[in-house]
């Protein structure tokens, strides 16, 4: 959960001096963003963090891929799990906090001058090869034809210029590669309980209701009391909607369902439902816009909710929170799961 070596070798066309030097390794990667000052805790956090995104949040297959974006649609309909996840946290993670913009890897667009850039994209792609073979109810594959049509123009090794649909780039053993089998550590990785049930009952006085908060700008720690769609063992959503943004900054902020404690240091706990983070872009056009769904399902499984009414949603800003209005939140039954 470092670095890999051979990016750290000054003398190498692989180092990149615009990284941040405390991070260079032996440092352990900090996915959550949390503060954690232990190596032992950001390793825990960062299981919790990548079993999250890859697994329990995930109810279709455009939670994990991204909303669709097509001509007429407004920008940055919705990024997947894993893109404002551990994708995002790698890049501000390694880009250099001193640079105004936080270069190179820091910054949209300036993360393709840092080597490690390909590194990191190539293990995006890996996540969503693993993800795709996931034994889970979520589809893997999206049939939309105006994704699978969707075509890009390449130089070829010969210097031609040639057409690739999407649809061909599916398979990446098509393209005569494929990645090396290693243990993975997060897969069936299932972070403990921690607040009990007798202690919830303090958290939901108080807490707020929706209506009486949103459109809310998340400057500190809020907890909402939110009504779910149906009582017993449900098969629920969580939605935070029109999440306004500034583009050009570093967002993150966390989700915990029931969470009686406000360490911010701990993700691992089965109360941690999912997060959103965004990478900045320098760009003259500051407003982002976005809405997130997290599933419920498994979370309400570990946490034994079943026989509430509602639950209460902690939201943790970890980076300019100032920066961020939250339009809406709600719960609503899983929609279908197709591609």
């Amino acid at each position: 959960m470092q670095m890999p070596k051979i990016f750290d070798n000054t003398e190498s066309p692989l180092y990149n001096v615009n990284r941040n030097q405390d991070n260079r390794p032996p440092a352990i990667i900090d996915l959550g963003f949390s503060g954690a000052s232990d190596d032992l805790q950001k390793v825990v956090n960062n299981l919790t963090v990548m079993y999250s995104e890859m697994i329990r949040s995930v109810n279709s297959t455009l939670d994990f891929m991204g909303q669709p974006y097509k001509a007429g649609f407004a920008p940055s309909p919705g990024m997947g799990s894993s893109e404002r996840g551990s994708h995002v946290a790698a890049h501000v993670w390694v880009g250099n906090p001193k640079n105004k913009y936080r270069e190179d890897m820091g910054n949209f667009y300036s993360a393709g001058r840092d080597t490690l850039f390909y590194c990191h994209h190539a293990n995006v792609d890996r996540m969503w090869s693993i993800w795709k073979t996931l034994k889970t109810d979520v589809p893997k594959d999206i049939t939309d034809p105006d994704f699978l049509n969707a075509a890009f123009l390449f130089y070829d090794e010969n210097k031609q210029l040639v057409r690739v649909k999407v649809a061909d780039c599916l398979d990446h053993r098509r393209m005569g590669y494929d990645f090396e089998r290693v243990d993975i550590p997060w897969l069936n990785y299932k972070p403990p309980r921690k607040a009990a049930k007798s202690k919830i009952q303090p958290i939901s006085k108080g807490a707020q209701k929706p209506e009486d908060l949103f459109p809310l700008n998340l400057k500190k720690i809020t907890r909402v009391l939110v009504p779910k769609s149906a009582k017993g063992k449900a098969d629920e959503v969580l939605v935070l909607e029109n999440i306004e943004t500034d583009s050009t900054k570093f967002i993150k902020f966390d989700v915990f369902v029931n969470d009686e404690d406000d360490n911010a240091e701990e993700l691992d706990k089965a109360e941690y439902a999912g997060t959103f983070a965004q990478v900045p872009h320098k760009t003259k056009d500051k407003k982002g816009k976005s809405t997130i769904s997290l599933r419920l399902t498994e979370l309400y499984e570990d946490i034994d909710v079943a026989d509430d009414d509602t639950i209460v949603v902690t939201l943790i800003p970890r980076s300019n929170g100032d920066d961020v209005t939250i339009g809406g939140i709600k719960i609503i039954p899983s929609p279908p799961r197709s591609g």
